[in-house]
């Protein structure tokens, strides 16, 4: 038994023995399989990367980031220079989330500095959560000089916090060209989509889209011209952390931004800007448009706004304002702007009825009204014009006449002269949203009321009233091609710039007669300057033409026998609503919505005519008391500056100046 137990006892532990050795082998063996399969693969891996680089490049990945530069817009300028738009510094505090221990204590410490609301630090919060933790994220643009130093004197108590400078678009001239050079705004995500939908470079380009500090065009030539505009973005590899923070640079890995082609208008600022300042509180447009090339020298809507307020993001109230502003300052009522051109569009009834072979002499009584159809069509003047031919009607702007005229020209030959003036035309001149108006006849009135057109509408057609509309930028065509005997010049807005082609010389419109033109011109000269005509006040520049230079100077007691220099134009008063009974009630208790809009257009100087120009002043009233004043004071500018007789700036001067200068 005592053998038996020790045995017993010694067994199981040569066993135990046994199978540790058994295992440790084991495990040794599958040790070195793994640590083996491992070194080679390892092996493996350094073989492929000494040939391919591909897991150097992934490690390189992990360690630099690439971080988009925006560049520089291109600077838009006048025809003779000056700086209309450019890239200047703008002062901003922004904050690195990752830096921040609690973000909504110190975004109300910073709310608190500037004098901002709470619902300016709640907006903030979201929108600074919704971008990168790991570079400054903007919280305020803009600030005044003394802002940012308050930001900067107490950055060693606001931890995460940034004051910085980058480069944003600025317009130094605000509210004087918001309308032709529109403005930028940050990038929308209906931007960013339409980018992704891009099969060529819709990835890079969101990224780009997604930079804090890009804009892009949102109006006006900003929009249109965005292509050439915005330049080429620039890159820097910079080194991160694990967690993605900026430890440093390559400085052996960038690319500087390139700036954006720059673009020479040919709007001329003093002019621009007296048109802007005549219009005062009212609500219209402008245009001045050079006879002979095409350049608008003016284009002008009132009233403006400020487009550096969209530039880092215009504010839910005031851009409610702007928008809720019955004077619609938001649009661009010189290309966007339809109106019934009223007596302004006589001129083409009267070359559409010489068209037709009414004499010179042709003429018809004005009583005040013209029965017609079952119902009596008055004249602008109760008591009549007693005997009008064409020269008298136009400078007296007899309604009975046209309608007469009208009727001998029929609306298909009114609307052909029309449409060849220009009126209802597409013009591109580089701006967004630029309508066409309409000069409807028969055919179109068919297929697009279902009814015949009838005698009525004729007649109604005869003064610019009814189913018509124009823009301002037609109307100044329309005095331009009046102006310069029938040429069909068309106008432009940017002079210089990537793709822009000069015009050349307009070509002479078919089928319009020398002397069917110098009827109805000499009718608007005397709109302007004999007795009786509607816009003589308009037409009282009191310049005169210099003996020797031939450049018009202002009247003086010395310079009163020199020639006069004159314009010629033609009034207009166009109906929005029938008033009916209310007429004859003063203008101010009228709705201002319900007024007839002002019209005035014309050509100058009458001894050699050079410059055309359109005035629309909305629910103004009568023309010659509202449109006409504000289109002298812009011809008068216009004629004593002459910018004809001054050469340009050239855009490769201009941006090797401004290349020095940056």
């Amino acid at each position: 038994m005592s053998k038996g137990k020790r045995v017993g006892s010694t067994l199981p532990k040569r066993d135990a023995n046994v199978i540790f050795n058994r295992r440790a082998t084991l495990l040794s063996f599958v040790g070195g399989g793994v640590i083996g399969s491992i070194m080679f693969r390892m092996g493996q891996l350094q073989a492929t990367n000494l040939f391919s680089g591909e897991y150097s490049e992934a490690a390189d990945e992990n360690r630099f980031d690439t971080r988009i530069v925006a560049p520089p817009r291109g600077v838009i300028y006048d025809r003779f220079g000056t700086v209309l738009a450019q890239t200047s510094k703008d002062y901003q505090v922004a904050v690195v989330q990752d830096d921040v221990d609690d973000l909504e204590d110190v975004v109300d410490r910073v709310r608190r500095i500037l004098g901002l609301s709470a619902e300016w630090a709640r907006r903030a919060i979201i929108r600074v959560r919704g971008g990168s933790r790991y570079e400054p994220q903007p919280l305020q643009e803009g600030l005044t000089w003394e802002e940012f130093n308050a930001i900067n004197v107490r950055l060693p108590e606001l931890r995460g916090i940034v004051a910085q400078s980058v480069d944003v678009r600025a317009y130094p001239y605000d509210v004087v060209y918001a309308h032709p050079i529109g403005y930028v705004q940050k990038p929308t995500q209906r931007d960013i989509d339409r980018a992704l939908e891009n099969p060529e470079e819709g990835q890079s380009r969101a990224v780009y889209l997604r930079n804090p500090h890009v804009r892009v065009g949102k109006a006006g030539l900003e929009a249109e011209m965005e292509p050439m505009l915005h330049g080429e973005a620039g890159w820097r590899k910079v080194i991160v952390n694990a967690r993605g923070v900026e430890q440093g640079e390559d400085e052996r890995e960038r690319r500087d931004p390139v700036r954006g082609s720059g673009l020479v208008l040919t709007l001329d600022h003093d002019l621009q800007r007296i048109a802007m300042q005549n219009f005062g509180e009212q609500s219209g447009a402008a245009v001045v448009m050079d006879i002979y090339t095409g350049d608008l020298l003016v284009m002008a809507s009132a009233p403006g706004f400020d487009p550096n307020e969209f530039v880092n993001g215009i504010g839910r109230e005031p851009f409610r304002l702007l928008n809720e502003d019955e004077k619609k300052p938001l649009f661009n009522k010189a290309v966007t702007g339809v109106y019934a051109p009223g007596s302004t569009f006589k001129m083409m009834v009267g070359i559409a009825a010489k068209q037709a072979g009414i004499e010179d002499d042709w003429a018809v009584g004005c009583s005040g009204g013209f029965y017609y159809g079952g119902r009596t069509f008055h004249c602008w003047r109760a008591g009549g014009h007693g005997r009008m031919d064409l020269h008298d009607a136009i400078k007296n702007s007899c309604d009975v006449y046209f309608y007469q005229a009208a009727l001998r020209a029929g609306p298909e030959r009114i609307a052909s002269v029309a449409r060849q003036f220009g009126l209802g035309q597409h013009f591109e001149v580089n701006v967004p949203n630029i309508r066409d108006g309409l000069v409807p006849d028969p055919t179109w009135w068919r297929a697009n009321r279902g009814e015949e057109w009838t005698g009525g509408l004729t007649v109604n057609y005869g003064i610019g009233q009814g189913a018509m509309g124009v823009t301002p930028l037609q109307l100044a065509v329309m005095a331009a091609r009046l102006g310069n005997n029938g040429y069909a010049v068309q106008p432009r807005l940017v002079r210089e710039g990537p793709g822009i082609v000069d015009p050349g010389q307009p070509l002479h419109m078919s089928g319009i007669e020398a002397d069917h033109l110098a009827r109805v011109r000499d009718g608007m000269f005397g709109v302007c300057n004999e007795p009786g005509g509607t816009a003589v006040r308009a037409g009282a520049l009191e310049l005169v033409r210099h003996p020797e230079t031939g450049a018009a100077v202002p009247l003086t007691p010395e310079t009163r026998a020199w020639q006069p220099v004159q314009i010629a134009g033609k009034t207009g008063t166009a109906q929005v609503r029938a008033l009916g009974s209310n007429r004859g009630r003063h203008y101010s208790t009228i709705e201002w919505r319900f007024r007839d809009n002002a019209l005035f257009c014309c050509f100058g100087p009458w001894h050699e005519p050079r410059y055309a120009c359109a005035v629309v002043v909305e629910h103004g009233g009568a023309g010659s008391a509202v449109a006409g004043p504000i289109a002298k004071e812009i011809m008068k500018a216009t004629l004593l500056r002459d910018p004809a007789r001054r050469a340009p700036a050239r855009l490769a001067t201009l941006e090797q100046q401004m290349g020095r200068s940056a």
